[in-house]
Formats: C-alpha cells, structure tokens, sequence
C-alpha cells in the first residue's frame, strides 16, 4: 500500500507543482473571476490575457447600467469615448459585445429578456461581417457562457510559463497592481477602461511616444494569406444582409435611433486590399446597401473621415483622435445624431496630444 501511493506521489505531485504556478497568476490577476458575479471598480483598466470574458463583460455592464446611448461593434468601436457625448453618463461603449453579424439578433433575444433597449444605438459593421468565407453564419452565439477554473488553467498553463520565460509576465507588475485588473493590464497597461468601456493602448502609446513606429505587418502578412478576418471573397453574404435588415426593423419598431457606419482600415490597408483583387465582395457593399434601403455609413479608410494612417494603433484599428473624427462626420451627415454630442470636444482636433491620444491619460 505504502508503494502504491508513493507511485501516485510521484506521478501527482509534478502535476500538482507545474499547475500550481500558473493557477496562482491567474488567481491573483483576475483572470480568473467571473466577471458576471464581481464588480470592478471605476477608473480601473480591464485587460484579460487568458479569459475570454468580453461578451458577458460587456453584456452585464449594459444591462447593470442601461445606457442611453450605446455603442456596439468589435474592437474596432472602441475608440468612441464619453466625453465626446453632451451628457458622458448616458454613453456606454459596448465594443466586443459581438464578433460577427450573427450575434445581432441573440442581442435582440439578451434585450427583450432583460427589458432594455438603448434610445441611441451607434452599430459598427466590420467589412468582413458580409464576407461568407469568414463566417458562414452557421456558428452559434456566445453569451452567458460559463467560466471555469479547471479549463481556464488547462489550457493556459503553457502558455504562461511561455510567456513567463519570454518576460511578457512579471510576477513583481501582478503583485504591485493597484487598479489594473487582467494579466493584459498589469503587463501592457491596456484594457478596458471600466468608465466608459472603451479601450486605453497603453503599451502601444508609451511605445509610440518613445519613438517606436506603429506597425502593420500583422495584417499584411493576413492578407497575403487570406485568413483572420482577411479571408478574400468575391460576393457579398446575402444571408448577412437579411440579419441586419431584420435588427434594423427591429430598431424602428422600439424606436431606437440608429445610426451604423463600416469602421475605416488605414488608408495603406484598404489600399492593398484593393489592389489585391481578391476582396471584391468589399466594394460591393455600397451598392448592397444602397438596394437593401439600408442607411450605413462605408467609411473604407481613414482618408475618408479627414484622418491619416499616423491615427492608427495598429493594421486595423484607428485611435480615439481618428474616432473623433468619424463621430464629427456622422455629424454632418446624420443631423438628428448631433444633438446627443459635444461639439466642444471637435476643438480637441486641432491640438490633440499626440496622434493617438486626445488627452494625456496615465492608468
């Protein structure tokens, strides 16, 4: 009996010792809570490396909240920010509260059962939402899922001491963080800003101010490989277009304001995109649109709202002084959306900090 159990101590406790360290990291940074049941206090950044929380993060604030004005997309919303709103409370950035159009009408369903409905809805529509060779809208939606430990920990354990051994996790920053919450966080001072939800670039920021060029590699070496959202496609999704003529009605019917616009690229990608020749189905959304009686707003590059490609984080992304921007030009071509902003805020783009940032900001 003796021998037998030190056989299983042997085998056991190398588990226990290799699991024991990642589990402390993701314990004490918070990836590990669920955020549907902890609160996270204001003026805090939440940034989750290893915990795809995002949905039900953002879902739960929506409904705890219930905001008047709602913004709702894929990362690529994130930079609107409250301030550019004539009353900031009223606003709530709901960036990352869907990946792909099919997520649309199980909000509709996640609304209806909570009884909310925003008054003023800014809906971004990502190009590659009406691409089928991306999504062929077969896979299902993903809210209210359920956080557990034991998954967490299985399949994150390698990559933390991956990134342990490559410095991308110091135990001192997880220690020492006071209201920074996610391994991203406390490493990269990035994440959701827990005011507003909308997104700080930290590491990006303190990288450009001290010199270092923003890159666009990552999504170039996409295109050329047509994957990650850059998968080519020549026709537009018809069953893409039948959602959101549905969520549309959906609006008019609870009288919800929209207004919905497609998230400009840098003008460098867009661009390569185009000259690629295998991204038709992107230059067919305008007509789509325009047949479908559907009002969207294509803003296909950063050129098109008065911006450049030094307001851009990355490849994909524009900063909160491009996003400005783009608020200021729906402006102009949706009168009705004006009332609800802060034309003072435009003077911010005659003198911002720096190309990604309206307003020095430290975390």
């Amino acid at each position: 009996m003796k021998k037998f159990l030190c056989k299983i101590l042997v085998f056991v406790l190398p588990v226990v010792l290799f699991f024991s360290l990642p589990y402390v990291i993701l314990k004490v940074s918070g990836e590990m809570s669920d955020l549907s049941r902890v609160t996270v206090g204001r003026h805090h950044l939440l940034g989750l490396a290893y915990s795809e929380q995002s949905k039900d993060y953002k879902l739960g604030e929506i409904l705890s909240r219930r905001p008047d004005i709602l913004a709702v997309g894929t990362s690529r919303v994130l930079q609107i920010r409250d301030f550019f709103f004539k009353e900031p409370r009223a606003f709530f950035n709901g960036g990352r509260l869907i990946s792909r159009i099919g997520d649309l009408p199980c909000l509709i369903d996640e609304w209806n059962k909570n009884t909310y409905k925003p008054k003023v809805l800014i809906l971004g529509l990502d190009q590659y939402f009406f691409n089928e060779n991306w999504d062929n809208l077969k896979k299902g939606c993903e809210y209210n899922s359920e956080v557990s430990e034991l998954n967490m920990l299985s399949k994150s354990s390698l990559d933390i001491y991956t990134d342990l051994m490559d410095g991308k996790i110091q135990i001192k920053s997880i220690t020492e963080s006071d209201n920074r919450y996610g391994i991203t966080a406390m490493m990269n001072n990035a994440g959701y800003r827990t005011d507003d939800g909308s997104y700080y670039y930290g590491k990006i920021i303190h990288d450009f101010k001290s010199g270092i060029k923003i890159s666009f590699r990552d999504v170039e070496k996409r295109i050329k490989s047509g994957r990650h959202r850059f998968e080519w496609g020549a026709e537009v999704n018809d069953d893409a277009i039948s959602i959101l003529k549905s969520f549309v009605d959906y609006c008019k019917n609870n009288g919800i304001e929209l207004v919905m616009f497609v998230p400009p690229y840098p003008t460098a990608i867009y661009n390569r995109m185009v000259e690629s020749g295998k991204y038709r189905y992107m230059l067919k959304l305008d007509s789509t649109f325009s047949a479908n009686n559907l009002r969207v707003h294509n803003f296909i590059s950063l050129e098109t709202i008065g911006s450049n490609d030094n307001e851009a984080v990355d490849g994909l992304h524009g900063s909160e002084v491009a996003y400005l921007r783009l608020i200021q030009e729906l402006c102009k071509r949706e009168t009705w959306f004006g009332k609800y902003i802060d034309y003072e805020q435009f003077k911010l783009l005659d003198s911002p900090v720096n190309p990604l940032e309206l307003k020095e900001e430290k975390y």
